[in-house]
């Protein structure tokens, strides 16, 4: 399950005296850091987190001030500077060298409740979403920090900033994150307010329900939260017993092989029926609805043949055979091969090994618009380690 399915699936399982939580949400970084901004955290009054929003001690002393910095119901930004070459920094595993803004609020809040019901609408009607979240805003500027726009592709704009000028002045910004399928802070005269992009889940396709498929299922569905259909054209195969985490399990019909099964331009395919027959009818009706990413297993003169065969070029979208280099032939480790694959296809990366990687691993946070306002700022160091920690009130 991904995180913030985890954060949505424990929001709604709050009741009684602990129905109220912090949320915990990234929501600028500049420089390098653990996470990027749209990361979360739940903190649950019975002392679990529900996500997680860094490596280092920066999640302990949010746990320990969340609730105390958010008494008054008045969501609250922290800013942790981790950029400090002191010992203390890193002994405490803050070394990561950027500045992360963190953005707390309680739960129980309208703000938020109206967010993250939205969020599990989308989520279930697997759609994408933008969240504006002011983070900032001086006492002109007639919006307070939490208040926020939300834009989805199939309902017009809601939330408090809806009929606001600042809701006007965010529209070619929603838009824009829409387009671009990236987040960023957006700095306007008065206010500074996070556009996130929150995607789909991943969509993905196993054709093939044999005992490989199995721990493909668990890694994406299980571990990575992607929505995962499992079909096959045998019926004892096809039994949703034998994938717990699968959203779908279809027994094909041998007339009508994608009946019911939706591959879209987002959706990835993985062919591993280990029946070529099957996958010579699979094939071309699986290309012409133009899927992300088709893995298909086998050696190369296997699907060179398939393709041969029905006359077509392999195109750029088909991985033969599946996966990374990754080592091993246990199921577990084509397994992992082949999610890493699909997960560097959509993050559009090659899947090599970090340590060569020439570029930043993260790109930068992207910040448009003009100059911050200008907002108090209270400055203090915890004791516990050498840190800078701003509150913007």
């Amino acid at each position: 399950m991904s995180e913030i399915d985890s954060i949505l699936t424990a929001w709604r399982a709050l009741s009684g005296p602990n129905r109220d939580a912090v949320l915990a949400t990234v929501v600028h970084v500049t420089g390098s850091a653990y996470r990027r901004p749209g990361a979360r955290m739940l903190l649950i009054p019975d002392g679990r987190r529900i996500g997680t929003i860094s490596g280092g001690c920066l999640e302990g002393d949010i746990a320990r001030k969340a609730w105390w910095c958010t008494a008054n119901e008045v969501p609250e930004l922290r800013v942790y500077d981790t950029t400090s070459d002191d010992d203390a920094v890193w002994e405490f595993g803050l070394g990561c060298n950027g500045v992360v803004h963190v953005l707390l609020e309680r739960v129980a809040s309208t703000q938020v409740t109206q967010m993250l019901d939205f969020l599990e609408r989308q989520r279930q009607l697997t759609r994408p979403a933008v969240v504006a979240t002011v983070v900032r805003a001086t006492a002109a500027s007639g919006v307070a920090v939490g208040d926020r726009l939300f834009g989805s592709e199939s309902e017009s704009l809601s939330g408090d900033l809806a009929a606001t000028s600042t809701g006007q002045e965010l529209v070619p910004y929603v838009f824009d994150a829409f387009q671009s399928k990236r987040s960023a802070l957006v700095r306007l005269r008065e206010c500074e307010v996070f556009v996130e992009f929150v995607g789909r889940p991943i969509s993905l396709v196993i054709f093939g329900a044999g005992q490989d498929a199995v721990p493909l299922v668990e890694i994406a569905s299980m571990t990575m939260g992607w929505g995962t259909t499992v079909a096959d054209g045998r019926p004892a195969y096809a039994r949703p017993e034998r994938f717990p985490g699968a959203s779908r399990v279809i027994a094909m019909s041998p007339r009508a092989l994608l009946s019911g099964i939706e591959i879209t331009p987002e959706t990835a395919v993985v062919l591993m029926t280990h029946n070529y027959p099957m996958d010579r009818r699979l094939l071309p009706l699986i290309l012409e609805r133009k899927p992300r990413y088709v893995g298909i297993l086998g050696p190369k003169n296997r699907s060179a043949r398939l393709f041969d065969e029905l006359g077509m070029e392999m195109p750029g979208c088909v991985a033969a055979p599946a996966g990374l280099d990754l080592g091993g032939d246990a199921p577990a480790s084509i397994a992992l091969a082949i999610a890493s694959e699909i997960q560097a296809c959509v993050a559009q990366r090659t899947g090599g090994m970090l340590r060569l990687r020439r570029e930043a691993i993260h790109e930068p946070a992207i910040t448009l618009g003009g100059p911050a306002p200008q907002v108090a700022e209270q400055v203090e160091r915890p004791a516990y380690c050498e840190t800078t920690v701003g509150s913007y009130v």
